[in-house]
């Protein structure tokens, strides 16, 4: 199986409560995967504002290490 294009982003939330936050919004988001008890990975291809606008909604729950990657591409 092919891995899916885009970008990750990694949150301290589970995938269920990840789609319930995101249900009717989009921003380019491909798929949402668990990564373990809550945590989930949400594989997007949000740029620009849609991507500043992802980050916002899910921005109390970012883990710590995608939160340092973030802050170091702005």
């Amino acid at each position: 199986m092919s891995e899916i294009k885009g970008d990750k982003l990694h949150v301290n939330l589970s995938a269920s409560q990840v789609r319930r936050r995101l249900k009717g919004l989009g921003f380019g988001v491909r798929k949402v995967q668990s990564a373990g008890r809550n945590e989930a990975v949400i594989i997007h291809t949000a740029t620009g504002g849609h991507l500043r606008e992802l980050r916002g909604i899910f921005e109390d729950v970012i883990s710590a290490s995608a939160r340092d990657l973030y802050t170091n591409e702005e």
